[in-house]
């Protein structure tokens, strides 16, 4: 939300005033000290700045009641006790989310979201991306995100998507935390995985490659250890008595050689897969 107000702003021309101190409001919104303005500056949500002092007039109240059936996230202002105005965001898809999300369930991934923003908007958003209502959740706070996903982790592992302050307790506690590479760094910070850039598809991409190491190294583990099963044995002798057979030095140093290239060649077949 804050990334769009700044982008508006520049769209704007508005300029930028010079901050001195703020203090962020987990789930609510933030507050700080502008150079040149007297009274301490809220940004969140209007109920938020309610319970902060911030006197909403009628005509306000009465838009927030009509704007409530809106799919919109809303942002109120205020200066010290003083209501300055509401900003109306609307969530724009990414290119790329279709697309994405049709690899991850593919993959045989049950999806969920856990979103701090309204109701409306939410459930907005998971029609258009095709989530049971059962797998949606709104207006949570940080905490309220975590217990969702402890809850989900009685079923399986989980991992999480995000990239914002709201959604680093929830990304340290999963068991795969995932950051995307344009948010806060306390989002990265608390991650396990960091997607460059803001390419979704990168999501599903990155979980095959996983998964695909992970067969190679199990496929290398079995080629190693039977390999050393079969072949030790017969460099100590067991097949000497009744076959005659015994490897020689030259030729278990070739073998050693061969089981090295082909563990490494299984490796590098990554490439093409």
């Amino acid at each position: 939300l804050g990334h769009a107000i700044l982008q508006k702003a520049e769209e704007l021309n508005l300029p930028l005033l010079k901050l001195l101190n703020s203090r962020t409001y987990p789930g609510s919104g933030l507050s700080g000290e502008l150079e040149g303005l007297p009274e301490i500056i809220r940004v969140g949500t209007p109920e938020w700045l309610e319970k902060e002092g911030v006197k909403l007039n009628s005509d306000t109240q009465s838009f927030l009641k009509k704007a409530s059936h809106k799919s919109q996230s809303i942002v109120a202002v205020g200066e010290g006790e003083e209501f300055l105005g509401l900003i109306l965001i609307d969530d724009k898809l990414r290119p790329d989310v279709d697309i994405a999300l049709k690899k991850l369930r593919n993959q045989g991934l049950n999806l969920s979201i856990l979103s701090g923003d309204r109701q409306e908007a939410v459930q907005r958003i998971g029609n258009l991306l095709n989530f049971h209502p059962k797998q949606l959740g709104w207006q949570l706070l940080p905490d309220q995100k975590l217990k969702k996903l402890q809850i989900l982790q009685s079923n399986g592992h989980v991992a999480m998507v995000g990239d914002g302050i709201n959604d680093a307790p929830a990304l340290a506690a999963s068991d795969l935390g995932i950051a995307i590479g344009t948010g806060t760094q306390i989002a990265q910070d608390s991650a396990d995985l960091i997607l460059l850039g803001e390419r979704l598809e990168g999501l599903p991409e990155a979980l095959l490659l996983a998964q695909k190491t992970m067969d190679k190294v199990k496929q290398n583990l079995a080629w190693a250890f039977g390999y050393n099963m079969i072949a030790l044995p017969i460099a100590a002798g067991v097949l000497l008595p009744q076959f005659g057979i015994l490897l020689s030095p030259p030729i278990a140093a070739l073998l050693m050689a061969l089981s090295s290239i082909t563990v490494v060649l299984n490796a590098l077949s990554l490439k093409t897969t």
